[in-house]
């Protein structure tokens, strides 16, 4: 909750909005208005599902919802290159698309969304909203920023989640459900385990060139890479030009840059929050004003702030807390909060109810951190360190200016770097594709596409220093000759025969400790073992991996399972013991298990529906190959 209030406030200025749960809470327009592919053919779609196009402008405003989405939970460490790693773009083509059919189908079974009631949803949006009521003046702002996809996007977000609702609530959980449930999830199992380990294996695995080369060409996709460029470069880096910075030289930058140093006043602040539903009227509103005038009144007479938020509050992310929100400074909180917390002393409440788009508050000034001018003395040290990086990337500069023209004029590129006293590195370098307007480009990749053969590039800013560059030839995509990636697929070939083995021998260990003993099974195939203590689905075993306990959880008592896969090799599991449930624990966990239940019907049903909506559908997506997964 904390984190929306103080978004919150900037985000009418850049165009968030927050929608319905279902999905991402914002949405971002972009000005691009096509994309151009790897085959160089421009479109205007990444997909298109039973002859339905799903525009570039779409996938623009849900990628960035992923984005934003993403940047919350890593925080400093999400980046443009992380969103690449995880495949958010197939994961946006593909919500896209799942969004297509559920519509179409939805659509067709009578399932559409009226004029009415995207009105009433769009009335509803708080963004829209001044003091609880709708101001139709905000809503046509946003649509002049935003554009027209507004009330489509959220036409198809509210047709998804009717028809998702509908289906949902149709599932009905019967009593014998909840028993068999019961038994299933508390049936205790303890179990002997063997382990037919990868690693040794590998290690003594061998490839021969002939295998290699069947193993290419079997696998040619396994290995494939993009269109390259062989290149040549050099790095001048700032740690190699040290500088010292003068007491006198700190002391000056500390008096031009006062601002830098300023800490601002904060407040720690709590808060207790009650909830206007976005049906109700005017009643919900007062209802909600009513509670929070309540909390006010106890706090006032001696109850305590925590203590009512952790009772009352309808904020889950805080009240646990007491309601604490942290040091809260300035442009941090939506305007109404902020107006009013400002007005508080130390230990105060605020003397009545606080309106925001999120509900009624009470608000507590906890703690008052006044602002002032850090002295010289505590920032020296930051400010030396700056100063010192500064003109190390100067110097880095200017020395690699001065290489640059030797570099440009020499036929060996090599040789002459050695000369200059440089260790010059020859790799090479692939493109990839991004979809426009999404992905910072990579200067050195750039740089490297940009030139022509032998072409010598200026110097370029990278994290670890200034690297100059040359481009000496074109690698086309496809896959590489044996001899550059031999060390690539030797890996693989030795873990497949590895594999090979390791499944033998786990069959080989089933089959003698199916009428025999599996630590005597094991030791004859040099295989690991262990034993388990009692576990079930709610107390998973310690040491087997999630497959191998559900293996063990599914075979009969005193029976053998087949060979399970595993990243570490292949399992073996004999269950020694299984004990069934006692039923008396029944009544106390009826209703857990009763909800548990439903929800997986539920998901289940929803599951199917969709796989019904995607059978006999066509569909087509135009993302670059580099993108699918």
């Amino acid at each position: 909750m904390i984190a929306v209030m103080r978004r919150y406030r900037k985000s009418l200025q850049i165009g968030l909005l927050v929608v319905i749960a279902a999905f991402v809470a914002s949405l971002f327009v972009f000005g691009a208005t096509g994309s151009r592919y790897g085959d160089g053919e421009p479109r205007d779609s990444v997909a298109t599902v039973n002859g339905e196009k799903i525009p570039i402008e779409r996938f623009q405003r849900r990628y960035q919802s992923y984005l934003e989405a993403y940047a919350q939970i890593y925080r400093e460490r999400f980046s443009t290159e992380m969103a690449e790693r995880l495949g958010l773009p197939q994961q946006v083509v593909g919500d896209l698309v799942q969004e297509a059919l559920i519509v179409q189908r939805a659509n067709a079974e009578g399932f559409s969304v009226s004029d009415e009631e995207l009105n009433a949803r769009i009335h509803a949006i708080p963004a829209f909203q001044e003091n609880g009521r709708f101001v139709l003046q905000r809503y046509q702002d946003y649509l002049k920023r935003a554009g027209a996809g507004l009330e489509a996007d959220l036409r198809r977000q509210m047709t998804r989640a009717k028809v998702e609702t509908a289906i949902r609530s149709g599932v009905k959980v019967s009593e014998t459900e909840v028993e068999q449930a019961f038994r299933l999830r508390r049936e205790e199992v303890r179990a002997a385990w063997a382990l037919v380990e990868l690693a040794p294996i590998v290690a003594g695995a061998n490839a021969t060139d002939d295998e290699l080369t069947a193993y290419l060409t079997q696998h040619p996709d396994e290995f494939r890479q993009p269109d390259r460029r062989r290149v040549q470069y050099v790095t001048v880096s700032p740690k190699d030009f040290p500088a010292t910075v003068t007491d006198a030289e700190a002391e000056k930058y500390y008096t031009e840059h006062v601002a830098e140093f300023e800490t601002p006043r904060q407040v720690r602040a709590a808060h207790v929050l009650a909830r206007v539903p976005e049906t109700g009227g005017s009643a919900g509103e007062d209802k909600a004003r009513a509670k929070i005038v309540d909390v006010i009144r106890r706090a006032k007479a001696g109850a305590d702030f925590g203590k009512l938020a952790q009772e009352i509050s309808e904020d889950s992310g805080t009240a646990p807390r007491g309601g604490d929100l942290g040091l809260v400074g300035k442009g941090e909180m939506v305007p109404e909060f902020e107006k009013a917390l400002v007005a508080l002393k130390k230990g105060e409440v605020s003397p009545e109810p606080v309106r925001t788009p999120f509900g009624f508050h009470a608000i507590k000034a906890v703690e008052i951190q006044e602002g002032g001018r850090k002295p010289l003395k505590e920032v020296a040290a930051q400010i030396r360190s700056r100063l010192s990086a500064d003109a190390g990337d100067r110097a880095a500069r200017a020395k690699a200016e001065h290489l640059r023209p030797s570099l440009q004029a020499t036929p060996d590129f090599m040789a002459e770097a050695r000369k200059l006293g440089l260790r010059p590195i020859e790799t090479t370098m692939a493109r990839v594709d991004r979809t426009a307007g999404l992905g910072a480009p990579d200067p050195l990749e750039e740089a490297a596409f940009a030139l022509s053969i032998g072409g010598v590039s200026a110097p370029v800013s990278t994290p670890i220093g200034l690297v100059i560059l040359k481009t000496t030839g074109v690698v086309p995509a496809g896959v590489p000759p044996l001899a550059e990636i031999k060390d690539k697929v030797s890996a693989s070939v030795k873990r497949q025969k590895a594999e090979t083995v390791a499944l033998e021998r786990a069959k080989q260990i089933a089959a003698d400790a199916k009428d025999g003993d599996l630590a005597a099974a094991a030791k004859k195939a040099g295989a690991v073992t262990g034993e388990t203590a009692r576990f079930s689905r709610a107390k998973p075993a310690e040491k087997l991996p999630a497959d191998a306990m559900l293996a063990a959880l599914q075979t009969p008592a005193g029976q053998v399972s087949v060979p399970i896969k595993a990243q570490q090799g292949y399992y073996v599991v004999k269950v020694l013991e299984r004990v069934p449930p006692d039923t008396g624990g029944l009544a106390a966990e009826r209703d857990k298990i009763q909800k548990e239940v439903l929800v997986q019907k539920q998901s289940l049903a929803w599951e199917s529906w969709i796989n019904g909506a995607r059978a006999n559908s066509k569909v087509e997506t135009h993302l670059p190959a580099s993108r699918r997964g």
